[in-house]
Formats: C-alpha cells, sequence, structure tokens
C-alpha cells in the first residue's frame, strides 16, 4: 500500500498537472468502481465542467477539490495508483497513447476509472485488485470521514516538542506503534523498518522503556527517512508509480526492508533479519538496533 512519501510525490505531482483543469465527465469500467450514491451518472453530473482548485494529502489520502461544496476524496489502497496523460479505447480498454511506462509496464494498464480534462489529458485510477476508491465528499464534512476524523499527527509537520507528547502513558511494540496511524499517520511498514534501522532500535522495543534520547533520534531519522523518500519519489517495490507511469527510486536506497539475509550496511557483522509483529513483517539488524 502507498505509504507517506509515495501519497505525497502523488499530491506534489498532481498541483503542477491538473490545478486549474476543468473535468469534462468521467469513466468507469463497473458500476462498484464509482463507490457513491448515484453511482457514475451522479458523479458525473456534478464533477462536469467543474475546475479543480487544489490537491491536498491527509496520511495516505488524497483529496481533490473542486468548484462548488464537493471535493474527491482517493484512496489508493494496495494497489491503486493516479495517472496523468492521455488515453484511447480501443477494443473494449483504454489504451495509452505514445510509449514509454504508461504503455509498457503492466501495473499501469489496470485502468478503473477515468475523469476527461478539458485539455485533451486525462486523470485515472489504475488499480489491478479493485480495492482503490474515489468518492465524492462534502468540504464540510472532509475532516469528519471515518478515514480521517481520528487520524494521528502528520510526521512531517509534527514538532518534536509536540511528537514527544505522544509517548507519555503510550505502550506497546515500537514498530507497531509507528505504523498505528492513531498515534501518527501515514507510516507503513517500509518506512518503520527504515526509521528504526538508522535510529538503532529494535522493532520489538517497548515504546514504555523508551528514554529521551531514543525518541530524539526516532524524531529525527523520521524526519530524514521521509525527506528522502519524497525527495526519490517512493519506493516501487510493488504496485505503486508515479502519475507519469514510473517507478519511484526509494527502493534502492533501502536499509532494512526486504533485505533479509544481506549484511547489514552499518558493516557492523549483522546481518538483516525478518520477523513478524502482529501479522506484519519487520526487518533489522541485530546487531546494533537495540532492544529497549
Amino acid at each position: 500500500m502507498p505509504e507517506l512519501p509515495e501519497v505525497e510525490t502523488t499530491v506534489r505531482d498532481l498541483k503542477k498537472k491538473i490545478v486549474g483543469l476543468r473535468f469534462k465527465d468521467v469513466w468507469a469500467d463497473r458500476p462498484k468502481s464509482v463507490r457513491q450514491a448515484g453511482g457514475i451518472k451522479n458523479l458525473n453530473q456534478i464533477v462536469k465542467n467543474k475546475k479543480i482548485l487544489k490537491v491536498w494529502r491527509r496520511a495516505k489520502f488524497i483529496v481533490i477539490d473542486i468548484e462548488g461544496p464537493n471535493s474527491l476524496f482517493v484512496h489508493q489502497k494496495i494497489s491503486g495508483h493516479l495517472l496523468y496523460g492521455r488515453w484511447k479505447f480501443e477494443k473494449g480498454r483504454w489504451l495509452s497513447i505514445g510509449n514509454g511506462p504508461m504503455k509498457s509496464d503492466p501495473k499501469n494498464q489496470h485502468i478503473r476509472i477515468l475523469f476527461n480534462l478539458n485539455n485533451g489529458f486525462q486523470l485515472v485510477l489504475a488499480d489491478l485488485r479493485r480495492f482503490g476508491k474515489i468518492v465524492l465528499a462534502n468540504d464540510d464534512i472532509i475532516d469528519k470521514l471515518p478515514e480521517i476524523k481520528n487520524l494521528g499527527p502528520e510526521p512531517l509537520e509534527i514538532s518534536y516538542a509536540d511528537f514527544k507528547k505522544l509517548f507519555p502513558g503510550k505502550k506497546g511494540r515500537l514498530k507497531q506503534v509507528l505504523m498505528d496511524p492513531y498515534f501518527i499517520a501515514g507510516i507503513g511498514n517500509i518506512y518503520s523498518d527504515e526509521i528504526l534501522w538508522f535510529a538503532g532500535l529494535h522493532p520489538m522495543s517497548r515504546v514504555e522503556n523508551l528514554e529521551k534520547e531514543n525518541i530524539k533520534k526516532l524524531y529525527k531519522h523520521m524526519q530524514k527517512v521521509l525527506v528522502k523518500a519524497v525527495e526519490l519519489k517512493g519506493s516501487s517495490m510493488d504496485d505503486y508509480r508515479t502519475i507519469s507511469g514510473r517507478k519511484g527510486n526509494f527502493q534502492n536506497y533501502q536499509h532494512a526492508y526486504h533485505k533479509t539475509g544481506e549484511p547489514c550496511d552499518k558493516k557492523d557483522g549483522g546481518i538483516i533479519a525478518r520477523l513478524k509483529i502482529g501479522g506484519r513483517s519487520a526487518h533489522f539488524c541485530p546487531i546494533h538496533q537495540k532492544i529497549k
């Protein structure tokens, strides 16, 4: 599932491409692709000729603000990703116009929802597994949507002073706590492993046992890892692609995630190990990542 850096990359790229444009109409491959009262017909009527005013992110969710009282709420989920380009409908499917990854990469070919734009381009949701969704939401209730209303703070926006206030009274395994969106929003499997590798903390550490210096290191490396991942346009370990259909580049700089059996990049004699915590994998160096 795309994590904060992948979603932030998508939002930043969309801001450059679609803000100021207008929707002409919407197409969906099947009725259930639009999880909206009134379905595709109603969505079409509401967004037609509406100007795109703003694109923003909350945690792993994308919000496209349009003229009027509504916004499009996008959750890409496991395999979904937004693409911006040009397609033609041929033999029952949408085919990319031109060469490159939009046409050659199979991850970009499962188009479920397509918005025609007034500049001749299109915005689409490509989604192999069909878990992604785009719904219309009233602007007044965006912050009250079930997916958003109880989320924790944004890791790239929170100050250290506020970050350390999250810990008193908190209990649990460190890996699980970092991945808890109600504790802090947007950090998933990949980036929790990387943050802990840099911070020198074992994923099985108990949060209630962390010392002030441990929390300071967590904050420092959370910021560094996420900023670097955004600069590299996210990690394309599986389905995620940028809006141009290209892979992100952070997977080439990972030190822990999916590195099982490889020597630790710290050159401390450790071999990256893997264990399960709460049904999720954790990758770590047993030498320099100390358990608390």
